[in-house]
């Protein structure tokens, strides 16, 4: 989801004189603003909108950032056929810069993963390296390359790539919302691996970077995810509290319906952990949620 970001600063930060249309800026900073409030209807759609202003401008690089930008609210709605469609009409154009191409062919890697193809996203990923990209978009592209390795029961190779394709330091000059995925790209191959504690704590690494970028979704699918891990390597105590804490901000964040499934495998915890203090911390939060309010974080 990075590549939003990239996509944005890259259209306004050093504008060319089609970048300055008033409408296709509006459309996207108003896709922006939905997308950072997690409200990815309206994000697609404003992105849709930019899309289309970007044909009526006959703008090759606008297309290509509408369809990056519009890929990632989509994604997240589960759309992945639209959104692969978008990317291959921007990329069909031969006018499409090599820096843009290097976006759409990371951005199509994710749709592809999303669509079960991670070999169809390993040959998009492999595309976008090979157009040199900046930093960012490399990071992008090697994330999804790994993620193909990875679902295709290849753990060494998932981080094979990840080591040659940049390195320790690399990562870290990248933004705290691609080294979270970075984290939890490492928590997978760990889980693959059987190293549950190893797994677990990559999944408080990404948690507390997904706060720092203020990604607080993510953030609480993290701490949901380390728990699982806890519990796998049989430490039902920090279970329990990953779960605990996961439910409690996902409920405050106003996705109640997976806080709910998250506090339910937390309760399942405290019962086989059989910690009296533990199991009455779930059973009051339990409460809350019946009642229906949004507990503090």
């Amino acid at each position: 989801m990075a590549l939003l970001a990239v996509a944005l600063a890259a259209g306004c930060a050093a504008p060319k004189p089609q970048f300055t249309d008033a409408d296709w800026v509006s459309h996207t900073t108003t896709g922006r603003g939905c997308y950072e409030r997690g409200d990815y209807r309206r994000g697609g759609e404003a992105f849709e909108r930019a899309q289309r202003r970007a044909r009526a401008l006959d703008d090759a690089d606008a297309l290509a950032i509408s369809a990056v930008n519009r890929s990632v609210c989509l994604l997240a709605e589960g759309k992945a056929e639209e959104a692969r469609a978008g990317i291959d009409e921007a990329l069909a154009d031969p006018r499409t810069s090599p820096s843009r191409r290097a976006e759409l062919q990371a951005a199509g890697a994710r749709a592809e993963l999303a669509l079960g193809q991670p070999d169809e996203a390993s040959k998009r990923a492999e595309a976008a390296l090979q157009l040199r990209p900046a930093p960012v978009t490399r990071a992008q592209a090697l994330l999804a390359k790994s993620a193909a390795a990875l679902a295709n029961n290849d753990p060494a190779q998932a981080t094979q790539t990840l080591q040659e394709g940049l390195s320790a330091g690399g990562w870290r000059q990248l933004s705290a919302a691609i080294q979270a995925e970075h984290a939890a790209r490492r928590a997978e191959i760990a889980a693959a691996e059987k190293r549950s504690a190893d797994a677990m704590g990559l999944q408080d690494e990404a948690a507390r970077l997904w706060k720092n970028a203020g990604r607080l979704p993510e953030m609480g699918r993290a701490l949901a995810e380390a728990g699982r891990q806890a519990k796998a390597a049989d430490n039902l105590a920090e279970a329990s509290d990953r779960f605990w804490r996961a439910a409690r901000s996902l409920w405050a964040l106003g996705l109640q319906p997976e806080a709910v499934r998250v506090l339910e495998e937390g309760v399942a915890c405290a019962e086989e952990l059989k910690d009296e203090a533990v199991g009455k911390r779930m059973a009051e939060l339990f409460v809350t949620f019946k009642a229906g309010k949004r507990p503090s974080k």
